[in-house]
């Protein structure tokens, strides 16, 4: 008698089937939770360095603040200020 599905019901492979399915979807530490918690990682990895990058860009102006002239050129620019009796257009491109 050729019966097609003799592996498939042999209760090692049931069981072994039964193992793969826990690890991958049931378990509390299952390969679907782990590969979002790497894809989390990554993603806060990458936070990391923009900061990062961010504040090293913001060391270099504070050292370049340090210039009076700089100084200047920095409050005009980007706060607005002006001295007294001094006007100021703005003026944008397009």
């Amino acid at each position: 008698m050729n019966y097609p599905y003799k592996n498939i019901t042999n209760r090692f492979v049931i069981a072994l089937l039964l193992f793969v399915v826990w690890i991958v979807f049931i378990d509390d530490n299952s390969l679907l939770y782990l590969h979002g918690l790497d894809r989390n990682i990554q993603e806060l990895k990458n936070k990391k360095a923009f900061y990062q990058n961010g504040i090293k860009q913001q060391k270099i102006e504070l050292k370049d603040l340090n210039d009076t002239r700089k100084l200047q050129k920095y409050a005009r620019e980007k706060l607005l200020m002006k001295k007294e009796g001094e006007d100021i257009y703005i003026i944008e491109n397009k």
